[in-house]
């Protein structure tokens, strides 16, 4: 705008006493105006960052002004609603996307994997399988990405044999051995089938991966 210097500290001076009103629908009105802001003075946009998740919401999600370091720690702080909305960011850093997949929400996990634009390291997709792999809803995401590791999608395969095993024994369907031995053998019968349709170059960490999980054994051989 053209306002002068002296009236934009007297605005910037009454948004801030604005941060004080009792209705969080005038704070949630002023984080979506600010959140796309680069221009936006940055001690509202700190605040408002740290304001009830309903308020920080669209900061979270849209703000140039946080570092990244502001965003892994609010990832840190564990509530779910700052998680699902920093893990929706535009162009999200693999560090901020390895804390949300460290202690992120099972929500806000899948928010990232969904988020196309967000860069994901594949350490942090083996950290969302060992946390999340069991549920459907993940594995799914997961299993659709082109780019995911051979290894990452074996680990997909146990998680999956591991838990259709817990249903039929849950419902007694079948004896917990007897479940345990079926689901084990059509795990290890993906897996090999995985081997052969891998590219060369995905074969040896695959093999590492089945060694480091104490799966590789004669059968497989």
């Amino acid at each position: 705008s053209d306002l002068t210097d002296n009236d934009r500290a007297a605005a910037e001076g009454a948004m801030i006493m604005l941060l004080d009103d009792p209705s969080p629908l005038v704070r949630r009105a002023m984080a979506e105006v600010f959140a796309g802001c680069k221009d936006a003075p940055p001690t509202l946009v700190h605040a408002l960052a740290n304001d009830q998740p309903d308020v920080a919401g669209p900061i979270l999600q849209r703000s140039p002004l946080l570092l990244d370091s502001d965003l892994v720690e609010a990832v840190a702080a564990g509530e779910p609603e700052r998680q699902i909305a920093i893990a929706g960011r535009s162009n999200l850093p693999c560090s901020v996307s390895a804390a949300i997949a460290e202690v992120g929400s099972a929500e806000a996990c899948l928010t990232l994997l969904e988020n196309k634009a967000a860069e994901t390291v594949p350490f942090s997709l083996d950290r969302i399988v060992q946390r999340f792999g069991h549920l459907a809803a993940i594995r799914d995401v997961l299993l659709g990405r082109e780019d995911l590791p051979a290894p990452t999608r074996q680990a997909l395969v146990v998680k999956l044999s591991e838990t259709l095993a817990d249903f039929v024994t849950s419902r007694e369907w079948l004896a917990e051995d007897r479940a345990r031995r079926i689901t084990r053998e059509a795990c290890e019968k993906a897996t090999v089938a995985l081997a052969a349709e891998s590219e060369e170059g995905e074969v040896r960490p695959l093999i590492r991966h089945l060694c480091d999980s104490g799966q590789l054994h004669a059968g497989l051989e």
